[in-house]
Parts: C-alpha cells; structure tokens; sequence
C-alpha cells in the first residue's frame, strides 16, 4: 500500500470513528504514520481528502453493484440483485459505508465529486425508468423511488449488520413491495 493510499485508509477510520471534526490533518498523519507535509503534497486540505475518498467509495459501490448486471432480465430481478448487492457490500465494508452516509448530503462534497458519482448511478435509475415504463413501478419521481428505497434498505442494514442472506432479501422484497404498482 502506498502513502497516499494509507492516508485514505486513516482518513476514513478516523472520520467514520472520530467524525470529521475531530479529525485534523494532524492526527490523519499521525494515524498514517506519515509527516503532515506528507499529507500536503497529496491533498492540498482536509475537504479535497473528503471528497477524493467519496468518490473513490462511491465507485467502489457502483462498480461492485453493476458489475455482472444483466440488463435485459426482468425488472424485479435487476431491482433484487442490484439492491441485494448494495447491502453486501455496505455489510462487507462498514467503513466505507458507513462513510457515505455520514457525506453523501455534506455541503463537504464539492459539485465536481457530485457529478462524477451521480454518473455511476445511471444504470440504477434505468432499473426504475424501465419498470415505470412497463407499469411494474409506480409512476412517481424516479430519484424519489431512489430515495426512498436506499432510505429503507440503509436503515436496515445499519440496524441488523449481521442480517442473513434470507433476511437481506426479505428487505429488499419489502422495498420492491412498496414501490411496486
């Protein structure tokens, strides 16, 4: 692992453990074992370190989310499997999910990264369009349905982290219920 990557690493531990406040640029270098002027020559301050580590997450997510995504299977399928692998994921990396829910709404989160990570979640929005489109999804805003269905799934997984895989489906059904037409 290089410099940069442990400081990352530090910088998510202590933000997710400490809270962004408490976590200066001092002790992410001391938790990274590595000089403050270290820290400089990579990130130039403690928001630029934020938002290289959202966006590093977020793709992370996405990437692990899509990835195998059989886009021409039903909508429900997609829908299940999509979400089924967003809770594997936050239960395999409570860190980094954990993390995104303390900065997924931060005024922290620069435009830039923004952009960049509400690319990665136009195939999941798809998943909603074409349900809409087909009548299996209700007719509401889509970003809304997105939302919402985050919202419940999150509140879950957070609760019970040690969910099985029976019981992660059965959540997500629940979703699929609620949004369903």
């Amino acid at each position: 692992m290089n410099k940069k990557d442990n400081i990352l690493k530090a910088a998510l531990k202590l933000f997710v453990e400490q809270g962004e406040q408490a976590s200066s640029m001092k002790w992410i270098a001391k938790e990274a074992k590595c000089g403050i002027g270290t820290m400089y020559n990579y990130f130039q301050s403690k928001d630029e370190l934020i938002n290289e580590l959202y966006v590093e997450i977020k793709t992370k997510l996405f990437t692990n989310i899509l990835e195998e995504l059989n886009h021409s299977a039903p909508v429900k399928q997609q829908f299940v499997e999509t979400w089924l692998k967003a809770m594997n994921f936050a239960v395999s990396n409570p860190l980094e999910y954990t993390f995104l829910e303390i900065f997924s709404h931060s005024p922290k989160i620069s435009k830039q990264a923004s952009d960049e990570v509400n690319e990665l979640i136009y195939p999941v929005l798809e998943i909603f369009e074409k349900g809409k489109k087909e009548g299996i999804i209700k007719d509401i805003d889509t970003l809304q349905l997105v939302i919402f269905t985050n919202g419940a799934i999150t509140s879950s997984i957070l609760r019970s982290p040690n969910i099985d895989e029976n019981g992660k489906k059965a959540i997500v059904l629940m979703a699929w219920d609620a949004i369903k037409s």
